[in-house]
C-alpha cells in the first residue's frame, strides 16, 4: 500500500511538472502568435482582439471598435491593391517572470502584396501572459521606443529589449 501511494505521488508530481513546463513553453507562445496572425489574415478581428494586450484593446475602445478600425484599414488598403498575404514568426526570446506575468518578445514578419511587388515588414511583439503561459496577449512595438512603451506599460520587465525597427523590405515584380 505504501509503495502504491509513493508511486501515485511520483506520477502526480511528474504530471504537474510536465504541465507547468508545457504552459510556459515557447512553443505555446509561438503557436498563439501564429493563431493571432491567422485570425488577422482571415479578417477575424474579434478573435484577433482576444490576443491583443487588454490595455491596448481598452485604449482602442474595445473589441468592437478594433474590429471596425481594422476592417476599414484593410478595405482602404484593398482599394489601393494592397493585401496582407502572410504573417510568420521567429522563435520567441527567453520567457521572463516579471511580477505576476510571464513576458517575452517575438519577431513578426508581415508580407503585404502591392500592385507592383510585395513588402515584408518586420516588427517585434511583446508577449505577456497573466496565467502562467496558458494564454498570451501581444503588443506590437512598431515605431515605439522602450521609454515610450515603459511609460504606457510600466509592468514591462527591464530585461525586455526591443531591437531597432528596420525599414520594410520591398520586392518589385
Amino acid at each position: 500500500m505504501k509503495s502504491l501511494l509513493l508511486t501515485l505521488i511520483l506520477i502526480i508530481t511528474i504530471f504537474l511538472q510536465s504541465y507547468s513546463q508545457v504552459k510556459e513553453s515557447p512553443q505555446n507562445l509561438k503557436q498563439q502568435a501564429i493563431n493571432m496572425g491567422l485570425a488577422f489574415l482571415r479578417g477575424d478581428y474579434k478573435t484577433f482582439a482576444n490576443y491583443t494586450y487588454p490595455l491596448i484593446l481598452k485604449s482602442m475602445g474595445g473589441s468592437a471598435k478594433m474590429d471596425l478600425v481594422l476592417s476599414k484599414s484593410t478595405n482602404d488598403m484593398k482599394a489601393q491593391s494592397m493585401y496582407f498575404t502572410n504573417i510568420t514568426f521567429e522563435e520567441p526570446t527567453k520567457i521572463i517572470k516579471s511580477g505576476k506575468e510571464l513576458q517575452a518578445t517575438i519577431a513578426q514578419h508581415t508580407e503585404i502584396k502591392l500592385s507592383k511587388g510585395r513588402l515584408i515588414v518586420t516588427s517585434t511583439l511583446i508577449a505577456i501572459s497573466i496565467d502562467n503561459g496558458i494564454n498570451w496577449t501581444f503588443i506590437d512595438t512598431s515605431n515605439k521606443d522602450m521609454v515610450t512603451l515603459r511609460k504606457a506599460l510600466p509592468n514591462i520587465s527591464p530585461l525586455i529589449t526591443i531591437p531597432k525597427q528596420q525599414p520594410p523590405v520591398k520586392y518589385n515584380l
